[in-house]
């Protein structure tokens, strides 16, 4: 149950988009329920499931739900910010889960530095099918644009609490198919403060159906999210990061490519030959050397 703090505090919105993962649901809605801020609010947002998602929001009185036909989660986000009262907001995916001081460590930060447009934390990812689960955290206190031109250090949405301010002026971008909060990352600390700590916020469900494993798609949109910012780039620092950030993002990618081709069960397509050859050669050939061996000996590493 969510502990009543001062009938003076801010409201806190946590928004849960949700398309057909109705068994992780109940996680995310019970993580809200154990924070140890109020007042809360949460607003489901079912995409058009086909899966009992209705059922499942509705057996919680403390759950607002929403229904939209399909439309992808960056307007599943957008329709619950502009159903949203807080003066904060929380965008919670409905397979990851918040540990219980999340929203008051950020609240905390957003109140200290009261020009900041967002917090952002640390948080732990689950390996769902191997039943492990690693920290991730990184220390930025300084030039967080120049960072986030670099990669998407924040990593998951759970660990970022804005202001509700900012989304008078962004938005999710609709026509993103991926990388749509990496693009509203860069948008707001290109123009206003942001904070970054390690303390630890949320987890992150790592799963078979996640979007990050289609690196086709990930790579494409974080190139095309990257481009954006080529026209606002300021000085010889931010077009070094931002030439920086395309090619790790360019490794990261062909990287983990490479090791899914040379597991015993992966099949190669042209389109996979073409993304490494287009980004990075030296896998490309590789794979040409090491994958007709690799289904002949499959035991064997290389």
């Amino acid at each position: 149950m969510i502990n009543q703090l001062s009938k003076d505090a801010p409201l806190v919105s946590i928004i849960i988009p949700c398309y057909n993962h109705s068994h992780y649901l109940p996680g995310a809605i019970e993580s809200v329920l154990k924070q140890t801020y109020s007042p809360i609010e949460i607003i489901v947002i079912d995409d058009g499931s086909t899966d009992n998602t209705r059922e499942v929001a509705k057996g919680y009185p403390q759950v607002t739900y929403i229904f939209q036909t399909n439309q992808g989660l960056p307007a599943s986000r957008n329709a619950g910010i502009n159903k949203s009262k807080g003066s904060y907001v929380v965008l919670l995916d409905a397979d990851d889960w918040l540990y219980p001081d999340a929203v008051k460590i950020n609240l905390d930060y957003l109140q200290q530095q009261e020009n900041a447009a967002y917090v952002s934390g640390a948080y732990d990812m689950l390996y769902e099918h191997k039943n492990i689960i690693a920290e991730v955290k990184r220390e930025i206190t300084a030039n967080h644009y120049i960072y986030m031109l670099h990669n998407n250090f924040i990593g998951v949405p759970a660990a970022v609490m804005y202001r509700r301010w900012v989304f008078n002026e962004f938005l999710f971008d609709t026509s993103l198919k991926a990388c749509e909060d990496y693009d509203l990352y860069l948008k707001v600390c290109r123009k206003y403060p942001v904070i970054h700590h390690i303390k630890k916020i949320a987890g992150y469900r790592k799963h078979s159906s996640n979007m990050s494993l289609n690196f086709h798609l990930m790579l494409s949109s974080a190139l095309n999210v990257l481009q954006r910012q080529k026209n606002v780039l300021k000085n010889d620092e931010e077009k070094q990061a931002y030439k920086k950030g395309r090619m790790l993002w360019k490794k990261h990618y062909t990287k983990r490519l490479y090791q899914q081709l040379l597991s015993p069960k992966s099949k190669i397509s042209k389109a996979d030959m073409y993304l490494l050859f287009k980004n990075n050669s030296y896998l490309f050939f590789k794979v040409l050397i090491a994958y007709p061996i690799r289904k002949l000996f499959p035991k064997k590493k290389f």
